[in-house]
C-alpha cells in the first residue's frame, strides 16, 4: 500500500479484494481503477505519467483541447488550484474549459458556454455564499467553502482582464453597400472596430452570416 502525494494531488495505491496482483488506485478521493495490472510501484509510476502528461499539454482547461476527451475531471488537478464549470470541468480559475462540449461553435469564433466563477464563490462551484444549494451537484454535495487563494486572485485576475477601455467598446460601423435578398436593410458589421472578436479580421461579417471584404484590413 502507498499513500503519498504527487505534484499536490493526494495519491492511494492499496491491493484490490480478492485480487492480490492488482490494484486499486485513488486520487483525491476519487477511484480511478479498482483492478489496475501490476504492483504498487508500478501503479504510482502510472499515476506520476498521467499528471506529467496532464501538465505539460496545458492543465486544466486547456488539456481536454489537446488530448481530447482526457483528464477534464477535478481529481486529476490538485484541490484548491482549480475551478469547476456546471459540467463538473476542471478549469483554471478564470478560465474555461475548452473541450468540445464546454464550447459552443459560433460564426464569429468558439466561445465558452459557461462563465468563469465570480472571485468570491466558492471552492468547489459557481455558487456564492448567499444561497447556496449544498446538494445542487449530486456528485459532489458539500456546504459553502471560502475560495483559495489561488483561485481568488486567478477569478479576480481574469475579471480586471475583462474591463475594456472606453475605447476598446468602438463598434465596427461598416456597411455593406447594397440590400442582399431577403434582408430589408443593408448587412452592418458585428465586430469590434478594431476587429479582434473576428475570425478573420479581413472580413466584415453581419448577424446572419454574410461575409464582405474589410477595406481598411
Amino acid at each position: 500500500m502507498i499513500r503519498t502525494t504527487y505534484k499536490g494531488r493526494p495519491i492511494k495505491i492499496l491491493a484490490a479484494r480478492g485480487n492480490p496482483h492488482q490494484r486499486k488506485l485513488v486520487i483525491n478521493g476519487h477511484t480511478v481503477s479498482h483492478g489496475f495490472q501490476g504492483d504498487d510501484v508500478a501503479a504510482l509510476d502510472w499515476f506520476r505519467l498521467i499528471i506529467d502528461k496532464i501538465d505539460n499539454n496545458g492543465g486544466a482547461g486547456t488539456v481536454a483541447m489537446l488530448i481530447p476527451g482526457q483528464y477534464t475531471e477535478a481529481h486529476w488537478y490538485e484541490p484548491g488550484t482549480i475551478d469547476t464549470n456546471p459540467r463538473r470541468h476542471a478549469t483554471l480559475p478564470g478560465g474555461f474549459c475548452m473541450c468540445t462540449m464546454c464550447v459552443i461553435a459560433d460564426p464569429t469564433g468558439d466561445k465558452a458556454r459557461y462563465t468563469p466563477h465570480r472571485p468570491d464563490a466558492c471552492q468547489h462551484c459557481p455558487q456564492i455564499r448567499d444561497g447556496h444549494n449544498n446538494m445542487a451537484d449530486s456528485l459532489n454535495p458539500h456546504f459553502y467553502t471560502d475560495p483559495t487563494p489561488t483561485q481568488r486572485a486567478g477569478r479576480q485576475a481574469f475579471a480586471d482582464a475583462c474591463q475594456p477601455d472606453e475605447d476598446d467598446e468602438t463598434m465596427c460601423d461598416a456597411v455593406y453597400h447594397r440590400i442582399l435578398s431577403g434582408y430589408l436593410t443593408r448587412p452592418q458589421c458585428l465586430h469590434f472596430g478594431d476587429h479582434r472578436d473576428a475570425r478573420d479580421p479581413n472580413f466584415h461579417q453581419d448577424q446572419r452570416g454574410f461575409t464582405w471584404p474589410r477595406e481598411a484590413a
